[in-house]
C-alpha cells in the first residue's frame, strides 16, 4: 500500500515532469539562431566577421534559387557554387552587413585566396548547419 505521501510525491513529480516539458518545447520554439565569428587578417588588422544561421527553410529556398549548371550537375554538385556561395555569405554576415553584390565583389576580388575565400564560405556554411546547444533537464 502507498501512503498519501507517496502519492503526493508521484503527483507533484508528474507535475514538474509536465512542466520541464513546456519548458523544453518553449525553448525549443523560442530558440535564437545560432552565430558564429570568424576573425581575419587584413594588412596586419584582425576583422570580426559574424554570421547569423538562415532557418532550414530559408537556407532550403536559398538553394533552390542558385541551381547548379550542367556541367556543375555532373561533378555532382547540387547548387550553382559561382552564385551560391557569395548569397550565402551575403545572407547569413551580420556584421559586417554585405549585400549579394559586394559579396560577389568579394568572392572575385584578386587578393584574396581560395584558402580564405573557403574559411569564409565554410563559417557561412557551418552556423547553418551544425547541431544546436540546449542542455537537456534529466527529468524529461
Amino acid at each position: 500500500m502507498t501512503s498519501n505521501g507517496e502519492v503526493k510525491i508521484a503527483a507533484a513529480r508528474q507535475d514538474q515532469s509536465k512542466r520541464d516539458k513546456l519548458d523544453l518545447r518553449e525553448r525549443l520554439l523560442g530558440k535564437t539562431a545560432r552565430t558564429k565569428t570568424l576573425t581575419v587578417n587584413i594588412d596586419g588588422d584582425s576583422l570580426e566577421l559574424k554570421f547569423q544561421a538562415l532557418s532550414s527553410k530559408n537556407l532550403d529556398e536559398l538553394r533552390s534559387k542558385h541551381q547548379p549548371t550542367a556541367k556543375q550537375r555532373v561533378e555532382g554538385l547540387g547548387v550553382n557554387v559561382d552564385t551560391f556561395n557569395p548569397a550565402l555569405v551575403a545572407a547569413t554576415l551580420i556584421q559586417p552587413e554585405l549585400t549579394y553584390d559586394e559579396a560577389v565583389e568579394l568572392f572575385s576580388a584578386e587578393n584574396w585566396s581560395a584558402g580564405e575565400l573557403g574559411q569564409i564560405f565554410q563559417t557561412a556554411s557551418d552556423v547553418c548547419l551544425e547541431g544546436m546547444d540546449i542542455p537537456r533537464n534529466a527529468s524529461v
